[in-house]
């Protein structure tokens, strides 16, 4: 009855967007309890989970969930504020990152840059492989952009908190370039 993805995206909503449907209090870094969580999961689902098996989709995705002495958070995707700690220094961060997103999009972010729109961050992402992932979660066509990160981690603060995503609050047009273009 509770598949992964039903399970993760309940996850998500309750530690991204909507931790108070369950009852549950972030700190200002975004973590919760760990028992608190599975125990709102399980309830939220009426039982037809188990405690394991939620456990099981949190460590199966280390990319999006983090569990640190015994509390739990998202990685990123808030639409809370959450502090990240430090951001990066300018040298620290790639060259390049990437931002999938669709064509119908790119007039848009051309003339006024990514914004985060019902989140804190814009999200970039360590290869176009990922990038391509994220953007397939909508309607095609698909664009792959080109971030200059060096040089936007130079004029504002950028975050990484897990190992393939990073964050900025906003990316200027002048940062952005058309990578590629797919099914357009």
């Amino acid at each position: 009855m509770g598949g992964r993805v039903r399970i993760s995206k309940l996850i998500s909503l309750l530690l991204r967007h909507r931790p108070e449907l369950g009852g549950l209090s972030p700190d200002e870094r975004g973590f919760v309890p760990l028992d608190d969580l599975l125990d709102t999961v399980v309830r939220l689902m009426r039982g037809e989970v188990s405690r394991e098996k939620i456990l099981d989709v949190i460590k199966a995705d280390e990319e999006r969930f983090e569990v640190i002495d015994g509390r739990v958070r998202a990685r990123y995707g808030h639409s809370f504020r959450v502090d990240y700690g430090k951001p990066l220094r300018p040298e620290d961060v790639p060259r390049v990152l990437y931002h999938g997103t669709t064509l119908r999009s790119l007039p848009l972010i051309m003339r006024h840059g990514l914004r985060p729109m019902s989140r804190e961050y814009v999200h970039l992402s360590l290869t176009k492989e990922r990038a391509l992932k994220v953007a397939r979660r909508r309607r095609g066509p698909h664009v792959i952009l080109r971030i200059r990160a060096r040089e936007l981690a130079a004029s504002q603060p950028v975050y990484r908190p897990s190992r393939l995503t990073f964050l900025a609050r906003v990316v200027p047009p002048e940062y952005i370039e058309v990578e590629e273009i797919l099914g357009g």
